[in-house]
């Protein structure tokens, strides 16, 4: 079966060789490699180079938790240097959930600005290299989406968008996608919105190495484990694996493979 993994977090594997090896043996023909800071951003560039099998497209980005004043200078840098190899911006956007915007101290709204700061002039790049923006909204979905709207931004994947279902009506009104991750089996917010969402706007991921449940265990995931995600979306929509992977990966190729990468 050929899949695709959109979101996955591949330098925080301290060897990716046998990483990959299973992906290709569970039938995944593509990864999207996604950076959180310029550290690892750089490292998804190196594992992008060095291997072939999968296809491996790199993702670089700022996720809002890494944000600071010197990481926006340096992450912008980045995407200048290497725009021409990448097929995205990720891992970008707001997080209102991280502890210093959950607790009531001096300096919070200077973080709130600070991450849409970093936010703003990163979809700006999108746009000037014409890139797919992947998006972490948690606990920000309705601005997370309004500053991709301000921001004149086509296309974007709102990744693991587990948000309010008026703001998902937002999202794929304005043609942007979401993502069906292994925690599809479970999770009733996750689940609420693949159901309400068109197949045609959603592609698979794992978001590893995030742990999937299994009863009550969380096991590590890799690529080879974005088999979960089919299955559980299969299942909710009550359409066949093969085409769940057929639709998806249509999906997944417009956004990040586009003519002339090989899938």
């Amino acid at each position: 079966m050929n899949l695709i993994d959109c979101h996955a977090h591949l330098d925080e594997f301290d060897d990716p060789g046998p990483v990959l090896e299973r992906a290709v043996a569970a039938g995944v023909s593509g990864i999207v490699g996604v950076g959180i800071n310029t550290a690892t951003s750089r490292r998804i560039l190196e594992i992008a180079r060095q291997y072939s099998s999968p296809e491996i497209v790199p993702a670089v980005g700022l996720y809002p938790d890494e944000v600071t004043e010197a990481e926006i200078a340096s992450i912008l840098e980045l995407i200048d240097e290497n725009h021409s190899a990448l097929a995205a911006l990720g891992e970008i956007g707001l997080d209102y959930w991280v502890r210093e915007l959950r607790k009531k101290a001096p300096g919070r709204e200077r973080v709130k600005t600070l991450q849409q700061e970093a936010f703003r002039l990163q979809l700006r790049k999108a746009n000037q290299y014409s890139l797919v923006p992947i998006v972490h909204s948690r606990g920000a979905w309705a601005d997370a989406l309004r500053l991709v709207e301000e921001e004149g931004v086509g296309r974007a994947l709102f990744h693991w968008y587990t948000g309010p279902l008026e703001v998902l009506d937002g999202i794929i009104a304005a043609g942007h996608y979401i993502s069906a991750t292994p925690a599809a089996a479970g999770s009733p917010e996750l689940r609420a919105v693949l159901a309400a969402a068109p197949l045609e706007r959603i592609v698979l991921e794992t978001d590893c190495p995030v742990p999937r449940r299994v009863g009550g265990e969380r096991i590590p995931t890799e690529p080879a484990d974005v088999v979960y995600s089919l299955r559980s979306l299969a299942s909710l929509k009550d359409v066949s694996e093969e085409e769940v992977a057929r639709v998806t990966g249509e999906n997944a190729r417009r956004l990040f493979f586009p003519p002339g990468r090989g899938l």
